[in-house]
């Protein structure tokens, strides 16, 4: 009986030493298990799928890319359409909304095509805006159910303006070769400053005032002359834009 308890007691006490030894080293040794059991797992899987079901999964990948950017415009369209609600409720002009068909875009053209006419009630000269009323351009065609838009940038694109909360028209704002407008001829006695706003002076009919044009950038006195000219950098690019407002013909000036 001594004998069997002096064996017992000698085999648990080696039990014991074989794991306090080979513990340290069974850990990384199940983690590579693992690893290896994952990774190869994966790697059958992988095998396992065909050209077909591959070809599937990067349609299915295309399609979610696609949904994210069609979700993404469709976020920005519903905040201009805030804003120009918000614009014309504050406001009593008369506008019809519409949509951009086509654009032609460079260093000299800013134009584009509407999805509405003069069954709808526009006309050449009617303006055309955007956002809290940021002016884009002015319709220079209109067909009965499109009209064509020449936007502030485009070199042939001339609008009378005037500085925010001022009365008094400081020039023409003209379109140039690139994506800004310059306003010459300002008196040289006109108080003209960088990051002031431009907007429309509603000299120019049927353009009512107030409409927000741009930022002065840069002023400058023109040699021996008795006039300045600046810089003016515009609120809207037409290249964002998917719908605008159009403003029919009236003299009224905002609030």
């Amino acid at each position: 009986m001594l004998f069997l308890l002096v064996v017992l007691i000698f085999t648990f006490s080696i039990r014991g030493l074989l794991t306090s030894v080979t513990a340290p080293i069974a850990g990384p040794l199940i983690s590579i298990s693992t690893w290896i059991s994952t990774n190869v797992f994966w790697w059958t899987k992988a095998n396992n799928i065909t050209i077909n079901e591959l070809e599937a999964l990067y349609d299915q990948r295309r399609q979610l890319i696609s949904d994210v950017a069609d979700l993404e415009q469709i976020r920005e369209e519903n905040a201009h359409l805030k804003q120009e609600l918000s614009f014309v409720e504050r406001t009593s002009l008369t506008y019809v909304p519409a949509r951009i068909l086509s654009k032609s875009i460079s260093n000299t053209v800013s134009r584009f095509v509407i999805d509405i006419g003069t069954d709808q009630g526009v006309r050449k000269g009617s303006a055309v805006i955007m956002g809290e009323g940021i002016f884009l351009g002015k319709v220079t065609q209109a067909g009965k159910r499109s009209s064509t838009v020449t936007g502030v940038t485009d070199p042939t694109h001339a609008v009378a303006v005037s500085l925010l909360n001022e009365n008094r028209t400081i020039g023409v704002a003209k379109g140039t070769t690139g994506d800004l407008l310059e306003i010459d001829f300002i008196p040289i006695d006109e108080r003209v400053e960088e990051n002031h706003l431009v907007v429309t002076s509603g000299l120019e009919s049927p353009i009512p005032s107030g409409l927000l044009i741009g930022i002065i950038n840069t002023v400058s006195q023109v040699a021996d002359s008795p006039f300045q000219q600046a810089i003016v950098e515009p609120l809207s690019d037409i290249r964002r834009v998917t719908s605008v407002l159009v403003l029919l013909n009236q003299t009224e000036e905002l609030p």
